[in-house]
Order: structure tokens, then C-alpha cells, then sequence
């Protein structure tokens, strides 16, 4: 007992001089936890950043490309076969206002060995580019996003190598849409026109033993791009308009060889005939929801005179220019049409096909002595996808391509192609998916 009694008085003891030296310190309170929030308003994935009350995506996407190219088109030079791993990451913040909703949006994307359609792979390694980066505050759209020239391509263009004609760029732009309710809408868009050019450089052409040709020069004003669009639960219509500025620069040189095999190249003067025209392009766009297989079916086409970016004229096999030297000596205005149709849906819950068919026809007047220059093209690709489970897929893809010249052979120094009139191309891959 008397052993205990001592335990407990030295325990009492201890616990009395730790209380006492705990009265002595500052109270403090546990600061509360600031635990992220999901956000509902605006679809699955937001959450609030902590502090505020804007709301945030982050996604991202792996895609493993393996392709094989051939045809006509292609050379010893060439890659007949490219494999690429693109990453995507992108960030959506988006804030509700009194003024109506405030949005940011960025998407960079990287690959190992960037594919570059038909040509397989350009030699490019770990590239890094940006994908868009824009601003949204209520009807106003500024930044780097897609042309609002058509909408073809930024919401379906649903290919994963196949190439095809319409308006597929990125581009610098300030625009504003307004909505009239009822499903229509109208956008007013002003572009970076230096994004919206084919070729920079026409090929010299000797008159009188002085070459001319055509360079484009600094930009004096932007495309003006307009859209009117109806939104239905059927599909969409759309018809949209652009206008686009060609002006001429300096005069520049090139080497020229001797004419004797050996001599050396001679820097040659060439000489830009002065020009400052304006170039412009419509089109239309429609839109068939078929809800029986989950698909849809939509067509895009297009008419452009001096402004063949709109065609989707940077997509053919062959090299184009919205303006050109003629051989006599004239600056001309390269025109022509494209349309592009794709029809998609679902065979089953987790297989979906896309079927995409299109075709460009662009003429040069007063080309040469033969007469007007054309280049004629179609391609068709078509894929199956499968999502093997959430957020990871698989596809293959198969497509074909067939081009013709009017009026003057293929120059080029592929010597499979070279004094050709036509060729044929083909492709045919796989990519694997896994988006979280």
C-alpha cells in the first residue's frame, strides 16, 4: 500500500506540473481545413480552386500513333512507316459573373515524332506546340482558337491520320457572337490573315531572261470573318463568309545553276510584280443527328477566289498559292471549291465508325501557253474505334488519296512523281487512347 501510495502521488505530481506549465503557453485554435469542392454548374470534372469561386478542368490525354504510308507520292526519302506519342494537357477555368459567364481555356499538346498526315513523320522530336489559348466573356471570344469559318472541322473532323479539304486551321482572332434565341446565332469574327495564307512564294517564272515572282509581303489589315448559324436537337445549319487581303513584298533573290552541269549556282535577282488584292471565300455547313445509332452526318462546302486557305488548299499533296506569276508576267488569283462529308455512329455501345469522303478542285488562269492550271483531289478514310473500358480506346484507319494536274505536269523531285499527271496515295494505322 504504501508502495502505491507513492506511485500515485509522484503520478499526481507529474500530471500537476505539466498542467501548470501548459497554462503558461498561448492558446491556439486548429486552423480549419480548406478542402477542394467539386462544381456542379458546369459539368463533371470542375472543382473550385480554393479561395475562389472559379471553377476548373484539368484533363489530359495520351495517343499512340502507329502509321504506314505509300503510293506514288512517295520516294526513298520519304517515311513509309511513323510511329508518334502525343500527349495533351488542357486547363478550362471558367467564373460566373454579373456580366454572364467568364471562361479561359488552354491546351498544349507534345509529341515524340510529330505524324504530319500522308507524309508520315517530319523528323520533328519532342515538340512542343499550342493547341488554342483564348479568352471567353459572354459573346466574346480572344485568343488563339479556331477560325470561325465553317465548324466542320473544330467539332467533328473526327479522322485520325486521313486528311480532308475544309477550313482546319488555328488562328489568332478577336471575335463576338451574339445569340438571338431559338437556336440562331451570328459571329463576327476578325482573323490573323498571315494564319489563313497557303504559300508565301511563287515559283519564278524567266520572261525575257528576267525572272518573276510572286512573295507575299506584311499584313495591312485582318481577314474579316463572318457566321450565321441555327442550333436545332435535329442538327445545325451554318452559312459563313471571309475576306482576305494578298499584298505583295519585296523584290528577293534565288541560286540559280549554270547552265553547264558543275557550274556553280549564281544568286539571281527576282522581281515582284507590285499587287495588293483582296481574295474572299463562303460556305455552308449542315448538320443530321441520327439518335437511332448515336451518329450523325455532316456535310461542309466551300467556293474561294484568292483565298484558298478556306478550301483546306494547305492539305493537298500538292503545293498551292492563293496568288502566283503567270507566264505572262501577271499576278494571279488562285479559285476553286472543296466539300467534305462524314457520316458516324455507333454499331455497338462501345464500337463507333466514321466514314469521311472529300474532294478539292483549284484552277490558276492564264497559268502557261497550255492554258488554266488545276489540281483536282479526293481522299477517303474510314475507322473503327473501340473503348476497351472508360477513358481507354482503340482504332484503326485505313484511307486512300488520288490527285491530277491540268495543263502541266507534277515539277517535283520525287522522281516517281515528276512529270506525272496524277498519283495515288495511301495510309493506314492505329492509335491507342487513354483520356483521364
Amino acid at each position: 500500500m504504501t508502495m502505491k501510495s507513492v506511485l500515485l502521488g509522484a503520478a499526481a505530481g507529474i500530471a500537476a506540473i505539466g498542467a501548470a506549465q501548459a497554462a503558461d503557453l498561448p492558446m491556439t485554435k486548429g486552423e480549419a481545413v480548406e478542402y477542394v469542392k467539386v462544381c456542379s454548374a458546369f459539368g463533371p470534372g470542375f472543382f473550385y480552386i480554393p479561395g475562389t469561386d472559379t471553377c476548373l478542368k484539368i484533363g489530359g490525354e495520351i495517343r499512340a500513333k502507329y502509321y504506314a504510308f505509300g503510293g506514288t507520292g512517295y520516294n526513298r526519302n520519304d517515311n513509309r512507316s511513323a510511329f508518334d506519342t502525343q500527349a495533351r494537357v488542357w486547363f478550362d477555368a471558367r467564373t460566373e459573373t454579373d456580366w454572364g459567364l467568364l471562361r479561359s481555356y488552354f491546351q498544349i499538346n507534345a509529341d515524340s515524332n510529330r505524324l504530319v498526315g500522308r507524309g508520315g513523320g517530319d523528323g520533328t522530336r519532342n515538340d512542343f506546340t499550342i493547341d488554342k489559348a483564348f479568352i471567353q466573356f459572354g459573346g466574346l471570344t480572344a485568343g488563339y482558337a479556331h477560325s470561325f469559318f465553317g465548324f466542320y472541322d473544330n467539332e467533328y473532323g473526327d479522322t485520325l491520320e486521313g486528311n480532308y479539304y475544309a477550313q482546319t486551321k488555328t488562328v489568332n482572332l478577336l471575335a463576338y457572337t451574339a445569340q438571338f434565341g431559338g437556336g440562331f446565332s451570328a459571329t463576327l469574327s476578325l482573323e490573323d490573315g498571315r494564319d489563313h495564307r497557303v504559300s508565301g512564294t511563287s515559283t519564278p517564272v524567266d520572261i525575257n531572261g528576267t525572272l518573276y515572282g510572286y512573295r507575299e509581303g506584311g499584313q495591312q489589315v485582318p481577314d474579316v470573318v463572318a457566321q450565321l448559324r441555327w442550333d436545332q436537337s435535329w442538327g445545325s445549319l451554318a452559312v459563313q463568309a471571309a475576306g482576305h487581303q494578298s499584298r505583295s513584298g519585296e523584290n528577293y533573290s534565288i541560286l540559280v545553276a549554270g547552265p553547264n552541269p558543275g557550274d556553280p549556282a549564281v544568286e539571281t535577282p527576282v522581281v515582284v510584280r507590285r499587287s495588293n488584292k483582296y481574295g474572299y471565300a463562303v460556305g455552308a455547313t449542315g448538320l443530321i443527328k441520327i439518335p437511332a445509332i448515336d451518329g450523325w452526318f455532316v456535310v461542309e462546302g466551300q467556293y474561294a477566289d484568292g483565298a484558298l486557305d478556306y478550301l483546306g488548299a494547305n492539305n493537298t499533296f500538292l503545293a498551292q498559292g492563293d496568288r502566283f506569276v503567270n507566264a505572262a508576267g501577271r499576278v494571279d488569283a488562285g479559285k476553286g471549291w472543296s466539300i467534305t462529308g462524314e457520316l458516324g455512329g455507333h454499331i455497338t455501345p462501345q464500337l463507333q465508325a466514321v466514314l469521311v469522303g472529300s474532294y478539292i478542285d483549284t484552277s490558276f488562269d492564264r497559268y502557261s501557253a497550255l492554258g488554266d492550271y488545276g489540281i483536282k483531289e479526293f481522299t477517303v478514310s474510314g475507322n473503327l474505334t473501340y473503348t476497351i473500358v472508360k477513358g481507354l480506346k482503340v482504332a484503326g484507319e485505313i484511307g486512300y488519296t488520288h490527285g491530277k494536274t491540268d495543263h502541266g505536269p507534277i515539277v517535283s523531285d520525287n522522281p516517281k512523281l515528276n512529270g506525272r499527271d496524277s498519283y495515288n496515295n495511301w495510309l493506314a494505322g492505329m492509335r491507342i487512347t487513354r483520356q483521364f
